[in-house]
């Protein structure tokens, strides 16, 4: 599945890519070019469950990092404070700008991306918006992720491509630990039977990093296959 989704994806940012590439007014420091990425996707799980996922800045285990591989500079889930951890090659550092959690959602986390490098993939990108929500839906028996990315990068077409599987994958990730089911449509879920409320144990560092495997096998897929469509 992450294959065909990973040509699609590579396909239409091919077709983009004289676009993405060309203008050099376009706000960014010389040599780098704007792009965007949004990623919307829908797990059958309920608010309170996502968040017992993802609703702590420093736990990224979701995104392929182990908890005990991500440092704060500050209070955890408040604005100004940033993490640092290293992935599939790149040292990341985000610094949170909006952070909120209301008990009955929406829940929305935006940060700025410091310039970093994924030498997999041959590109450096930099971001000031870089933000995920996710919102209730379906009377609360499922929730939608909205990650939306804008920034400037060397090659914006192979940056985008890398960023839609490694946020697709994220979403998917967060679907897979708390259960693995697949969200058809609302109808469907109201035919089932209840969906638990129980919040999962913590996530292992070895199941994080069979994940961070994963992401990286994206990123050369995205970077290779990117190449070979060009020419």
């Amino acid at each position: 599945m992450k294959v065909s989704i990973a040509l699609s994806t590579i396909a239409a940012a091919a077709s983009i890519a004289a676009q993405n590439n060309s203008s050099t007014s376009n706000g960014c420091n010389t040599g780098f070019y704007p792009g965007t990425d949004t990623v919307i996707f829908t797990v059958p799980y309920t608010y309170a469950q996502v968040l017992s996922i993802i609703g702590d800045y420093k736990n990224i285990t979701w995104s392929g990092s182990p908890y005990d591989s991500v440092t704060l500079n500050g209070t955890d889930n408040t604005v100004g404070t940033a993490r640092t951890y290293d992935i599939a090659g790149a040292h990341v550092i985000e610094t949170i700008k909006t952070y909120s959690k209301p008990p009955n959602g929406p829940y929305e986390e935006i940060h700025a991306v410091d310039l970093l490098t994924i030498p997999a993939a041959n590109i450096s990108f930099y971001s000031d918006y870089d933000g995920t929500t996710a919102t209730p839906i379906c009377n609360g028996a499922a929730t939608t992720f909205n990650f939306t990315i804008n920034f400037c990068g060397t090659n914006a077409t192979v940056a985008a491509a890398v960023l839609h599987m490694l946020h697709l994958t994220d979403a998917q990730t967060v679907g897979v630990f708390l259960g693995g089911k697949n969200f058809s449509s609302c109808a469907a879920l109201s035919n089932s039977t209840a969906t638990s409320t129980s919040t999962p144990p913590m996530v292992t560092a070895n199941v994080a990093t069979s994940n961070l495997v994963s992401m990286s096998t994206l990123i050369l897929l995205a970077g290779g296959l990117l190449a070979w469509a060009a020419l």
